[in-house]
């Protein structure tokens, strides 16, 4: 005579379920699951983010995590447009304009241009001049992609800030 496994499992399965802590023990086993499931299976990558505080202008640091793209040129990408939709507190001030979005980017070996849209010369709020800001954005673009030695940050077509030299451009978008 045959035993049924299956049946005695599924019997054994119906009296486990019968307690209500039971199934919350399961619900939450199989949430568990899902969500490391997910966060294996799609690949992710950790960046720091800084924004200046609206209360003391204080530096604040946020982690996102973003998708791994293939190249420097789209992780850079997906970071700058990350960037530009500014901060997750409320109590922290965007470096762009809300309106600023990425018209172009390219890597060319160590130096990375990035063209903002001309809303991005729009002033923002608070008393955090342009260039104070420009530099924090090419500091944690450098910071999070070591191989970019140099940034040109170009608003319109026009280069506004450069890394790597001393001498201000004479363009300024605060005026």
């Amino acid at each position: 005579m045959k035993k049924n496994y299956f049946s005695e499992i599924l019997q054994w399965i119906k009296q486990f379920l019968q307690s209500s802590l039971n199934r919350r023990l399961t619900a939450l086993i199989l949430l568990l699951l899902i969500a490391s499931a997910d966060i294996l299976l799609t690949p992710k990558k950790r960046f720091v983010f800084s924004f200046y505080s609206q209360k003391n202008n204080a530096l604040m640091a946020e982690t996102r995590f973003l998708k791994a793209g293939n190249t420097r040129e789209i992780r850079l990408q997906h970071y700058v447009e990350e960037y530009l939709l500014g901060p997750t507190s409320v109590d922290n001030l965007p470096l762009f304009p809300q309106d600023a979005s990425l018209d172009t980017l390219m890597i060319r070996k160590d130096h990375a241009y990035i063209n903002l849209s001309e809303a991005a010369a729009l002033p923002v709020p608070g008393t955090v001049p342009f260039e104070k800001r420009a530099r924090l954005f090419a500091e944690m673009i450098r910071r999070n992609f070591q191989s970019v030695k140099e940034i040109s940050l170009f608003i319109a077509g026009n280069e506004l800030y450069h890394t790597n030299t001393e001498q201000k451009i004479k363009k300024s978008v605060d005026k």
